[in-house]
């Protein structure tokens, strides 16, 4: 977790340089006065992003801010500018309701004035239960997409992804997105010799070897039981290949599994505008169960 107090990015420099760190207190009685057009837009959404893109489009058309970071618990999301001096930083810790959401750390152009100072606590007090809800639904949603074992995203998840990627390719087909579903082969002897338990961190240490073999932009979701599945956008056939290569061998060296003497077979195709998100998961289910029957270890496309 990030301390509250003085997480800050390596970029910064000692706390004599920052201008001043408050509290801003806010509680629901505070919020009885009439609605004001920053809550207005405020509550145009739950997402957490937009929320703060919302509030940080509006403060800065009034007051000289060259950079602004929200700093919570467990992130960091830079909203304008970046952080190069620290000659006038202000960072405002927000509380609603007496709990506790993260820190607004700006970067004024110039030193903030008393009327700034005054603008940016009523904006603080219009920003905090916006933000507080759309950080309670932020953490519902990573329940609801999450996989409770692994903490890859869900088949809620997948089916979601792969929808947002049908749209964009019925706008642009050019590119080359590949899905492919993996399959641990040898996996039911773990459970039979070694227990669910041992299976499940079989699974776990799995999920994580797959992450530390994708680029960034590559996305992981357990489908269930021991499948998984990949999403590698802007990605050839070769490629995909290749991606599945590295998945083998890495299996293979990896100290912790190797001792279960599982392997892995995979099936996938390239994903087409007019494919739905089960279409696809069917087509790459026929090619994973040729490969298994082929021998196992291997990936046909």
């Amino acid at each position: 977790m990030l301390n509250r107090a003085v997480a800050k990015t390596e970029s910064k420099a000692t706390e004599n340089k920052t201008q001043a760190i408050i509290s801003q207190l806010t509680s629901s009685a505070d919020l009885q006065s009439k609605s004001t057009p920053l809550t207005e837009r405020l509550q145009t959404s739950l997402d957490l992003h937009q929320v703060l893109s919302i509030y940080a489009d509006y403060m800065v058309q009034r007051l000289p801010v060259s950079a602004l970071q929200f700093i919570s618990d467990d992130q960091i999301i830079n909203l304008i500018g970046d952080y190069e001096s620290l000659e006038s930083e202000y960072s405002v810790m927000l509380y609603a309701d007496k709990e506790y959401l993260g820190q607004m750390v700006y970067q004024f152009k110039r030193q903030p004035s008393y009327v700034n100072k005054v603008r940016l606590e009523q904006m603080h007090r219009q920003l905090t239960f916006p933000l507080r809800n759309a950080m309670h639904f932020s953490r519902l949603r990573k329940v609801a997409i999450r996989d409770h074992l692994t903490g890859l995203g869900n088949r809620a998840l997948l089916d979601e992804t792969l929808e947002h990627i049908s749209a964009r390719l019925k706008r642009d087909n050019k590119q080359s997105h590949i899905v492919m579903l993996l399959d641990m082969d040898g996996f039911k002897n773990v459970n039979d010799r070694h227990g669910h338990q041992q299976g499940d961190e079989v699974l776990k240490l799995f999920g994580n070897l797959l992450q530390q073999q994708l680029r960034d932009t590559d996305r992981v979701f357990r489908y269930g039981g021991d499948e998984f599945v990949l999403i590698l956008e802007n990605t050839r056939p070769a490629q995909a290949e290749d991606v599945f290569r590295r998945i083998r061998d890495a299996l293979d060296n990896d100290i912790s599994l190797a001792t279960f003497n599982i392997g892995v077979s995979a099936g996938s195709l390239v994903m087409e505008s007019f494919h739905s998100p089960q279409d696809i998961i069917d087509e790459a289910d026929r090619r994973l169960y040729a490969a298994k029957v082929a021998g196992k270890n291997q990936h046909l496309s």
